[in-house]
């Protein structure tokens, strides 16, 4: 105390000096200790990320990711590749940098003729990110064993597995998913904008094989199905088989509107809003209506499953009846 006493006596000249000499230590001290914290080893493998879910009001600045799956080289269709597809999307009147490109294949000769084909493209023709993957996965069923009921389970069940594969690996923060199925050849150029545009969740088309024959992708419809009787129901308890099938519906190419409400959709053609699979409405891997906990249930598989979860989650399916898009018919 006395010391102290004694400083605040002394001359103020020399308790001005002292405190200059210690202001001016602590600030060295400070700055030696930032730079000191700044050159310290950071920490490695760091990954910070900010996003708003928006989406652009502007419909030509939404990006849109371009998913198919494919087999083999059967499944483009007869006498057509991967080069068939990028023309069926180049056909699109949307701008070339808002699109990207997914491919699943579960054939490793196919997945390495697309690989190459996408590495010897000009940089012109190249879009902003294509991903290609090798899935092998398969039911063992050949074309011509696929449209039999017995299959059908099994067929769709790998379909859901791979579609799922496919979204999860490539969806980053597009704001819309346009599924093609790889035989598609030929698609409306203003559907992919008019989808977008028209503000609605999810959308399928009215699909035709070829030019002039009949419709196709059964899949899309509103109406009843056909419910399991008793007897039946102890057979799918059992893990036996039941067929799906119409009661009272309309297909996609039977509605009037321009957009016509749908319980259910198929996957020739199809848009969903990209924050609709994030959301987790995916493609269900199993009959989901009628299901229990320990058996699977009557309906409801694959892209026809997609629509009964995105409904307890407020998502509609619509329908296009008048934009009809070709499959191929071979």
């Amino acid at each position: 105390m006395t010391a102290l006493r004694s400083f605040l006596q002394g001359p103020t000249s020399f308790r001005r000096r002292l405190l200059i000499f210690a202001t001016t230590a602590f600030f060295i001290v400070a700055c030696v200790n930032f730079v000191n914290l700044s050159l310290a080893p950071q920490p490695q493998g760091l990954d910070f990320h900010t996003s708003r879910a928006t989406t652009p009001s502007d419909p030509d600045k939404q990006t849109v990711l371009i998913l198919t799956l494919v087999r083999d080289r059967e499944s483009w269709g007869r006498g057509r590749s991967f080069h068939d597809f990028l023309s069926l999307v180049r056909g699109f009147d949307y701008p070339m940098s808002n699109i990207r490109i997914g491919v699943l294949a579960s054939d490793e000769k196919e997945f390495d003729a697309i690989t190459k084909y996408v590495q010897q493209l000009p940089a012109t023709d190249l879009y902003p990110r294509t991903h290609v993957i090798l899935r092998k996965k398969d039911a063992n069923i050949t074309r011509g064993e696929r449209k039999g009921d017995n299959v059908q389970r099994d067929r769709r069940r790998l379909l859901a597995r791979l579609r799922n594969f496919l979204l999860y690996s490539t969806l980053r923060d597009e704001d819309s998913v346009l599924w093609i199925d790889s035989d598609m050849v030929k698609i409306p150029s203003d559907l992919l904008l008019r989808m977008i545009d028209s503000g609605k969740d999810i959308i399928t088309t009215a699909t035709k094989f070829g030019p002039t024959g009949g419709f196709y992708d059964l899949n899309a419809w509103v109406g009843e199905r056909i419910t399991p009787s008793a007897e039946e129901q102890k057979v799918i308890e059992q893990g036996g088989l039941f067929v799906p099938r119409p009661k009272a519906v309309k297909y996609t190419h039977e509605l009037q509107q321009e957009f016509g409400p749908l319980d259910s959709v198929g996957g020739t053609v199809l848009f969903v809003r990209g924050e609709i699979h994030r959301e987790g409405v995916a493609f269900t891997t199993n009959y989901v209506i009628g299901t229990g906990w320990k058996h699977e249930g009557y309906d409801g598989i694959e892209s026809e499953g997609l629509c009964y979860v995105a409904g307890f989650l407020g998502y509609k399916c619509w329908g296009m009846p008048r934009a009809i898009a070709e499959h191929s018919d071979n």
